[in-house]
């Protein structure tokens, strides 16, 4: 865990105040559930895939006490993609009096987050009233969620609308698909209504995916992101799928490597209907070949 002082990052992070649209990373859903249940979706509105590695940090600052503490984050955030992010709490016996997180959440999860040494004081320990950083290359804001140097109490709200308490707490927050890139400098006031949904607790169905302008920008480059699925998780082994080009076949492999379904798309279709005979409760992947002779893959959450 890396500790920094804010304003160093401030300052830094003044050369870019004024970010471009669809140029990096930004948080794209915001997960404060009940016990354990915490998680970060990260957006790449990009046309080319990110890699984190050694370039990306984040982290809360604890009740506005202006030194944010930072982890690496790893991995690959595919083009017009997201990465999910939660909180490592998989032991099902728990962590002394803290519960596990949730089977859905756990399932749509790409990385568990809570190293060892900071067991007891983790950067995904956030609840609400802190400020959570994206950093790059060390010192540069990319995005922020709340205001840094501030303690809300028991979370933000909508301004001069008490009946929003708490907006950020015992909510999952999604970001509004105009918005086409993070925060960059500490805003004056923070007001979470103008680019987040607030969901009620506990909702993971919208985490492995993220509705965003940013993907029609460059539709003719967007191999990764260029199809959506809903609802995910599935019941019943029924959902539909939206993509920006035509569809030629859609397959669907268990983790394990079996076929579990294959299909034939004839015609101009760019939406269509799936309906799976086998509809175990599980993770698969659904694989998009498209008429162009791309192809892009989804991980596929069947409850």
């Amino acid at each position: 865990m890396k500790k920094i002082l804010l304003s160093s990052v401030i300052a830094a992070s003044a050369l870019i105040s004024n970010a471009q649209d669809c140029s990096d990373l930004f948080f794209s859903e915001y997960v404060e559930g009940s016990g354990s249940n915490k998680a970060i979706e990260i957006y790449n509105p990009t046309p080319a895939n990110i890699q984190l590695d050694g370039v990306y940090m984040m982290g809360r600052e604890r009740n506005g006490d202006g030194i944010p503490m930072l982890m690496p984050i790893t991995g690959t955030v595919p083009a017009f993609g997201v990465r999910v992010f939660a909180l490592d709490k998989r032991d099902p016996n728990g962590t002394g009096t803290e519960l596990p997180i949730a089977a859905e959440l756990e399932a749509a999860a790409d990385t568990f987050l809570n190293p060892i040494y900071v067991e007891t004081n983790s950067p995904m320990y956030f609840n609400g009233n802190d400020a959570f950083f994206l950093i790059k290359n060390g010192m540069t804001i990319v995005d922020l969620i709340g205001k840094s140097t501030e303690d809300p109490g028991g979370g933000w709200w909508v301004p001069g609308d008490p009946n929003t308490a708490w907006w950020t707490t015992d909510n999952t927050l999604i970001r509004k698909a105009t918005v086409k890139h993070g925060v960059t400098s500490n805003p004056s006031v923070f007001d979470p209504s103008l680019e987040w949904d607030s969901l009620p607790e506990d909702t993971f169905t919208e985490l492995g995916e993220h509705l965003c302008d940013c993907a029609d920008v460059s539709v003719q480059n967007n191999e990764a992101g260029s199809f959506m699925m809903f609802p995910n998780p599935i019941a019943e082994g029924k959902f539909s799928i939206m993509a920006h080009k035509a569809i030629a076949t859609v397959t669907l492999m268990s983790t394990d490597g079996r076929l579990i379904y294959s299909n034939n798309i004839y015609g101009d279709q760019k939406n269509i209907n799936v309906e799976l005979p086998e509809a175990e409760a599980g993770i698969y992947f659904i694989e998009i070949e498209f008429m162009d002779g791309t192809r892009t893959s989804r991980k596929l959450i069947s409850k």
